[in-house]
Parts: structure tokens; sequence; C-alpha cells
């Protein structure tokens, strides 16, 4: 079972001297940049050395999040397997320069912050709202509220002059990191933040406030010689379908039926009650029916389409944005170990069928159903199946 909740803020921090103070809480793009003293990033000598960070927070939909746990709509975060994992999602818009081999992090900010209303290509820049050098106001050290940066660096500039220290604040320690590696692959974000997450939400732990998350490179890597390129993400201003989210899956499968799996090597299933929309708030039930494709003639005194028989018990879904192609939800974890998935198809006494929270989904838009049924003989995929989320 997968919910998902989008990100309600998020800005990007720059180090680099001219937007220090800048503000870019309205940009479509968020940025993760290394350059490095006389560095070359698109074709460019850079002049300084300087990072990026990026803020995201999910406000209040941490605490729908923390009401449906409460509930039971959702089981407590933890390794159990039926237990729920958290996913922060970033989808790349770009990437240039970067190396084959490196790693993002990932923490709690430790601070109160304002998003802003700036962007990256405003001139003059805007001040008000988030910056290197500050959580909220003017922009200019001296009138806004500064970052209390204990835990920020600060380095030497080409020109010789110490840039000021600034970069926002955050916690650390056991359960207050996550972070991901990367190597020749994809540079989408995709990184486990359940530990973070559940100290936001655990009634027995009053030391944090969910001030949402800095998305950053290593310590070591920032103050290296090194340049890393720049990693471009979406922003929620890019209204788009890559906006930032979180993933919450846990496993909900439940095998509780007498009837048998389909015996035919070729067959065909079909989705009994699926309507051709669906409102944001619904959660579908889909019920589904499963026939040989090629059905033994007999003679027979009912249809077929009457006698029940389930899929394979290894069978999942995966939901596609059906105009990009992109997948929303995937077959299974990101370990791509079948056995961990959180898509299994359940089956009772009527037939297979899975649950699905149409709020999951941008309103709008149409969408795809992929059933994957897996024997130890054969695997196979069917994607006939379409609906659209409608405000």
């Amino acid at each position: 079972m997968y919910r998902i909740f989008y990100a309600e803020r998020d800005t990007t921090l720059y180090e680099n001297l001219v937007r220090q103070g800048q503000n870019t809480g309205v940009d479509p793009i968020l940025e993760l940049t290394k350059i490095a003293s006389s560095s070359i990033l698109n074709s460019a000598l850079q002049a300084d050395t300087y990072n990026s960070r990026i803020l995201l927070d999910f406000g209040s939909e941490i605490t729908t999040l923390s009401d449906a746990i409460a509930s039971g709509d959702v089981p407590s975060i933890g390794t159990h397997a039926t237990s729920a994992s958290i996913y922060l999602n970033l989808h790349a818009s770009d990437a240039n320069d970067i190396l084959k081999s490196y790693s993002i992090e990932a923490y709690p900010i430790s601070e109160s912050w304002d998003n802003g209303t700036g962007q990256y290509g405003d001139s003059p820049i805007s001040k008000i709202g988030a910056s290197w050098l500050n959580r909220s106001g003017d922009g200019v050290a001296q009138s806004g509220i500064a970052w209390n940066t204990s835990s920020a660096h600060s380095v030497n500039t080409s020109a010789g002059a110490l840039q000021p220290l600034g970069g926002g604040t955050w916690i650390t320690g056991n359960g207050y990191s996550a972070s991901q590696s990367f190597v020749n692959q994809s540079p989408d974000l995709r990184i486990n933040v359940s530990d973070i997450v559940n100290n936001w939400i655990s009634a027995s732990n009053s030391q944090i406030t969910n001030n949402g998350f800095i998305i950053k490179r290593p310590y070591a890597d920032e103050i290296s010689g090194e340049a890393f390129g720049s990693l471009k993400f979406f922003g929620r201003e890019s209204h788009t379908i890559y906006v930032p989210r979180l993933e919450v899956c846990w496993d909900d499968a439940d095998i509780s039926t007498t009837l048998s799996e389909i015996s035919s090597n070729t067959y065909v299933p079909y989705i009994k009650n699926i309507k051709s929309e669906y409102r944001k708030w619904e959660t579908a039930n889909f019920r589904i029916g499963v026939r040989p494709e090629f059905p033994t003639k007999t003679y027979a005194t009912s249809s077929f389409y009457l006698t029940s028989n389930i899929l394979p018990q290894s069978s999942s879904y995966s939901i596609i944005d059906s105009v990009t192609n992109e997948t929303i939800i995937p077959f299974t974890e990101i370990a791509n170990n079948f056995s961990n998935s959180k898509t299994k198809i359940s089956a009772d006494t009527v037939g297979s069928y899975f649950k699905l929270r149409m709020d999951n989904f941008m309103p709008e838009r149409y969408y795809k159903i992929m059933l994957k049924c897996e024997r130890t003989t054969d695997v196979q995929t069917f994607d006939d199946f379409y609906f659209k989320v409608v405000n």
C-alpha cells in the first residue's frame, strides 16, 4: 500500500557571495551545486568555491501522517515486514558535470524558516525569506534573522576573503540522518527518511520540531577542492507530476481465500469494477477477475466469467502516468526484492483485489494500472486499464 504526501515549501540556499542573501522560495527548480575554485561548469570558468543546499518542508502533511498512524490507517514506522517505510523523492530535471560516484544526505532542520517569494532569475534579487545567510527576514545579516550556524562552515574564496557562516542548521546523530549513494545511476533521489519522520511524530520525543529537511552533500565533499557539478530537481512550483514527495509504503497484502489460482499458462485478468473517473478523495477497491485466454470448449449452463479464480499469489500492481509514462507507484521496493513488495495483490473469498487512494495522484490526469503476475515458471504483465483522477 502507498500513501503519497507532497511538499508544502521548498527553496535553495546559495553560498556564493553574490547570492548569499537571495531567496528562491518560488523558483520551480531546486539545486545542489558544488563549484570548486577555478573549476569549469557548462564551459564557463568559475572564480569562487561554493555549495548550495535545499530546504524542503511537508508541514501539515506530517500531521496528517501522524493522525493516520494513530488511527491505524497507516501502520507504525519501523523495520518489521508489516511496518511502514518512508522515502523522500526528488526527480532530477538536469545534471551537469556530476561525478560517477557521490552521496547526498538529509537531516531534520533545527530552526524555523520562511519560504519567501523569490526566484533565481529575479533582478534585483529577492531578499525576503530564507537564504544562505538568514532563515527569515530581509536577507541582510544586520536586519534578518540569521541561522545559528554552529554546524555550518566557512571557506576561503579565490580572492582570499572569508565567506560568512550560514547555509541552514540541522540536527545530527543516530536517527537524525539519512543518505543515498550513487554510482553510475540516475540522479533521481529516493532516500529512506523513516527514522527522521518517526522522530518528528513520536509522542515520546519532544526534542525535535518538524521544520522540514535540509538536503546537502557530505561535509567532506563540501569543503574539498573538488567540483561536484550541478544537480537540479523539480520543485513544488514546477507544476509538474515531478514535485517533491514523501512515499509512505507498507505491505498490506492479505491472502485469505480458498479459491484456486488460475491454472492456465495463458490467461487474461480484467478489473471488474474500474471506473473512468475517480474523485481525489476516493479510495478505490479494484476487484480483479481472471480467465484463460483460450477457454476449453465445454457445454455448460453458466458463463466461465462466473467461475472465480485468483491471480498467482505473487502478483503485484504498478501505477503509471499515461502521458509521461512515469512510474508513480512501482511494482516493488527500491531494492527490487519482490518478497518485500509493498504493492502485492490481496485475495479473499470473492477473488483478487487491491486498494488505491486517489489523493496519491495529481488531479486532472490519466493513469494506467499495470499488473505483474509471477509464478515460478513465468512472469506476465498486463497494462490495458486506465482511469482519470478529478478534483
